[in-house]
């Protein structure tokens, strides 16, 4: 959940909001004088969105993932429990 919050609130309430961001996921936009400036978001959130931006930078990830969603709803897949067989 993303919510919208001036640096003054942000400055008084900082432990509860990174452990909210932490804890629940939350995003906490902080404004300036009502102009959005920076995001607070949990590192594990961070460390997604980063990890996702990387695949996406792979030449043809994209095509190839909606290749692979495409093969996944016409039933060409294997189980993973069937691997072993």
């Amino acid at each position: 959940m993303t919510n919208v919050i001036a640096i003054s609130d942000a400055r008084a309430n900082l432990p509860e909001l990174v452990n909210k961001a932490n804890k629940n996921m939350d995003r906490f936009v902080i404004t300036i004088n009502g102009i959005p400036k920076a995001v607070l978001l949990s590192e594990e959130e961070l460390e997604s969105l980063e990890e996702t931006a990387e695949i996406f930078a792979i030449p043809g990830a994209l095509k190839s993932i909606k290749k692979g969603e495409e093969q996944i709803k016409k039933g060409h897949f294997v189980r993973l429990e069937d691997l072993d067989k």
